[in-house]
């Protein structure tokens, strides 16, 4: 079964806006310094002062600049392959181009409501609302069925299941302990620095958390649409893995303070997530 016409349509201006749009991120010409800023909770942080990112913090606009890297050099290319796939009726290309809208949209949610405004607010708004209708588009119309007739016994199920539930389960004790002792002490908790709200621990937490618990437990009881989302989220996994480590890679070289053990842990899931993504394809048959 061939993708949705529609969804084809939606990906071909993803695929061009987030090309920019990483590639301003990367290369905007707009010279300058870090500069001191005050928060409205009285702390002072230093701005990146350059580029497109020049007023979020050193530490956001690092870690933007390394997911623009692995934006382009992972996430473009894997969606365009998704799609070229997909519409000769591949069942990996249609897992591939669902779970690289899948990223897509996570990308561009962070950008809309967390970056500091600049000169591309409207194309990360476009690239979130493009990603989103996208994405449930495809996701709707997947066949379940088709999907877990066509994954063969040599797939590590159980393995899968016990890693997602890991990866929720560090997912939420790691962001629950930024966020519950500042709570109660009334102080502002880790990486709030100069924004308002935590927005990727929104996202993690609402959304990444939940989807992870569900996923697990269906593909542990052989459920069509545990395969299913399974293989998505891995496909976003393994974009996301790629951006994480081009992300710690870029705060080290900026000299950012990062948290070794968190670092060392999250490139670790990275690794894992590719790893059983590449065992889930090499289990799937046309």
């Amino acid at each position: 079964m061939k993708v949705n016409s529609i969804v084809i349509k939606l990906t071909y201006p993803i695929l061009l806006l987030a090309l920019i749009a990483a590639g301003a991120g990367l290369f905007w010409p707009r010279p300058g310094s870090p500069s001191e800023f005050i928060t409205l909770r009285g702390e002072t942080f230093e701005l990146f002062g350059r580029g497109l990112y020049r007023y979020d913090t050193v530490s956001y606009a690092t870690q933007a600049i390394g997911q623009d890297a692995a934006t382009l050099l992972v996430g473009i290319p894997l969606l365009l392959i998704g799609l070229i796939l997909a519409r000769k009726g591949s069942l990996r290309g249609e897992l591939l181009l669902t779970g690289g809208l899948g990223y897509m949209l996570y990308t561009y949610a962070s950008y809309s409501f967390l970056s500091a405004y600049n000169e591309f607010f409207l194309v990360y708004v476009a690239l979130f609302s493009l990603s989103l209708f996208a994405f449930i588009l495809s996701l709707a119309r997947m066949n379940t069925d088709r999907v877990s007739r066509s994954v063969s016994g040599g797939m590590p199920r159980r393995g899968i299941a016990v890693f997602l539930l890991l990866f929720a389960a560090f997912l939420t004790l790691a962001w629950l302990g930024r966020i519950i002792p500042p709570l109660l002490a009334g102080t502002p908790p880790v990486g709030l620095e100069a924004y308002t709200t935590l927005v990727i621990q929104v996202l993690d937490l609402g959304i990444i958390v939940p989807v992870s618990i569900i996923t697990a437990i269906l593909l542990w009881q052989k459920k069509p649409w545990g395969y299913t989302l399974t293989s998505v989220l891995l496909v976003k996994a393994l974009m996301m893995g790629a951006a994480l480590i081009a992300m710690i890679i870029s705060m080290a070289l900026a000299g950012v303070e990062l948290s070794i053990m968190e670092s060392v842990i999250f490139a670790c899931i990275s690794l894992a997530s590719m790893t059983f993504c590449l065992l889930l394809f090499r289990n799937i048959t046309e």
